[in-house]
C-alpha cells in the first residue's frame, strides 16, 4: 500500500521547492541514521563477544577458587576456615564514570580499592587472595559490558523505528506529493501554452482579416 500524499491547502511552485528541499534533507538524515545504526550494531557485537569472554574467565576463576577453598577446608576444617574468613573485613569500592559511544552514554566501573594480601592467613589461602582481586576486576568489566549492551541495544531499537518511519512513511509521502504537484504544474503549463497559442492564432486571424 502506497503512502498517501501530504495535503497542501494552496499548492504553489514555492511550496514544491520547499518539499524538494525537505526530501533531500530527509534522505540525508536517513543515510546518516543508517550508518550510525550499522556502527552501533558492530559495537554491540564486539561488546557481546567481550562479555562472553569475560564470563568464561569468571567461571574459570571461580571454579579454581572453589577448588582451592575446598582443599583448604579438607586440610584445616570448617572452624579454622570460618575464623580465617571472618578476619578478612576489607571492603571493595569502585570508581564510576561515563563514556560516549557514538552518542550513547555508557558507564565505566573500576575497582578503587587495592586489595592487600594478608600474611597471617594459612598458606593455602594466599592463592585465594590473588584470585579475589582478579574476580573483582572481572566482575567490574562484566557489569560495564552488560550495561553497555542495554544502552546500545535501546538506542539501536530507537534508531530502527526512526529509520523505518523515514523509509516507509515520510520519504514516500514527500515523493508522492512532489510527483503530484509536478504533474499538476506541468498540466497547468501545457494548458497555458495551448491557450497562448490559441490567442496568438486568433490575433493573427483578426490582423489578416482587417488587412
Amino acid at each position: 500500500m502506497s503512502a498517501p500524499a501530504i495535503k497542501i491547502s494552496r499548492p504553489t511552485k514555492l511550496e514544491l521547492i520547499r518539499l524538494r528541499k525537505r526530501l533531500a534533507l530527509a534522505r540525508r538524515y536517513y543515510n546518516i541514521l543508517k550508518d550510525r545504526e550499522s556502527l552501533l550494531l558492530q559495537t554491540f557485537r564486539e561488546t557481546l563477544l567481550k562479555l562472553i569472554e569475560e564470563r568464561r574467565r569468571l567461571n574459570k576463576a571461580l571454579a579454581e577458587a572453589y577448588q582451592s577453598y575446598y582443599n583448604s577446608v579438607s586440610l584445616h576444617g570448617w572452624k579454622i576456615m570460618e575464623a580465617e574468613a571472618a578476619s578478612v573485613k576489607e571492603e571493595v569500592f569502585f570508581k564510576t564514570g561515563f563514556k560516549n559511544i557514538l552518542g550513547v552514554w555508557t558507564p565505566e566501573f573500576q575497582p578503587s580499592t587495592k586489595l592487600k594480601p594478608q600474611e597471617n592467613l594459612v598458606p593455602e589461602l594466599h592463592g585465594l587472595q590473588k584470585a579475589r582481586s582478579d574476580i573483582v576486576e572481572t566482575l567490574a568489566r562484566i557489569s560495564e559490558y552488560e550495561k553497555t549492551l542495554v544502552n546500545v541495544g535501546a538506542e539501536i531499537s530507537r534508531l530502527k523505528r526512526v529509520v523505518n518511519m523515514l523509509e516507509k512513511v515520510y520519504i514516500p509521502r514527500l515523493e508522492r506529493t512532489i510527483r503530484y504537484l509536478s504533474l499538476k504544474f506541468d498540466e497547468v503549463y501545457r494548458e497555458e501554452t495551448i491557450r497562448a497559442l490559441k490567442v496568438k492564432r486568433m490575433l493573427e486571424g483578426r490582423e489578416s482579416s482587417s488587412a
